[in-house]
């Protein structure tokens, strides 16, 4: 379908189904509500309602057609997950817990009690795509994402229905867990933290990236220096963590040396973990 009524749009971005998803696209994408509406409007039209002639679209928006509010929802889901496999690289080169509010997609899981934990897009999605189907896939996401209350109102859940639903995913997740612990497991956000920490250090020695070696230390790495350092031939291993323009060109150099080491070491862990989840069946496409 290449045109849409003007007066079906009116309908459509109207429905509550709408309203609901086109807010979840303006907060996950840090996007004003009217820029939200254009993507969801955008990603429908060139997708999800290519199947559907101009008078067949108009006559299910007008009777809120249940078929359409899912396709609304994955559009929805579509959106975030373009734009966030965008960031993929990036992204897995990242430790969770340090990731950047906007540029990343740090997101705050809330449960029904108020409380909150942090959590990255990536990890999120990886998370869900352990799940069989598109099915429990959208109603694990919607679940962390919103609670139960938002859950049942856009996938129209009674309480019973979705308990049930709730059970059969956890029920999924304890039988399965070895391969939600591919994902999950700490050793492997370790790796991504260190990856992503002397890849940012690499940038800044071949100067695409802004900043001093010692601002790098001093930013949150002291720790990761003192590990290298201890893998390391350097000799005065204290003014390179501490003094590092007046260290010894020597020293700077076995230091350099040994985060390349330890750059590609973490590098090969990532992919060889990368392999195994897929191994196990995990995609990250719906």
């Amino acid at each position: 379908m290449k045109t849409i009524n003007d007066d079906t749009i009116k309908q459509l971005i109207k429905w509550r189904t709408f309203k609901t998803n086109q807010h979840a696209v303006a907060n996950q994408l840090k996007l004003s509500d009217d820029d939200a509406q254009q993507e969801l409007l955008n990603e429908l039209i060139e997708h999800r309602f290519k199947k559907y002639t101009a008078t067949e679209l108009a006559e299910l928006v007008a009777t809120h057609d249940n078929n359409l509010g899912w396709a609304i929802t994955y559009s929805r889901l579509d959106i975030a997950s373009k734009h966030f496999k965008s960031l993929g690289k990036r992204a897995q080169m990242e430790h969770a817990a340090e990731l950047e509010d906007v540029a990343t997609g740090i997101i705050k899981l809330a449960d029904d009690n108020g409380k909150t934990t942090e959590i990255s897009e990536f990890k999120l999605q990886q998370v869900v795509a352990q799940f069989p189907t598109d099915k429990t896939r959208l109603f694990v996401d919607m679940t962390l994402r919103y609670g139960r209350l938002e859950t049942m109102a856009v996938l129209k859940l009674n309480s019973k229905g979705y308990q049930r639903r709730l059970r059969n995913a956890t029920s999924y997740a304890t039988k399965h867990r070895s391969k939600f612990d591919l994902v999950t497991d700490k050793v492997r956000d370790r790796q991504l933290y260190v990856l992503n920490s002397l890849n940012e250090l690499d940038a800044i020695i071949n100067e695409t990236k802004e900043g001093s070696i010692q601002d790098w230390i001093d930013g949150g790495h002291i720790k990761l220096v003192n590990e290298i350092l201890a893998d390391s031939d350097v000799r005065y291993q204290g003014a390179v963590l501490n003094h590092w323009e007046t260290a010894s060109n020597k020293d700077k150099y076995a230091f350099i040396r040994e985060c390349i080491n330890a750059q590609t070491k973490a590098q090969e862990w990532l992919d060889q973990s990368n392999e195994a989840i897929k191994q196990a069946g995990v995609s990250n496409e719906a």
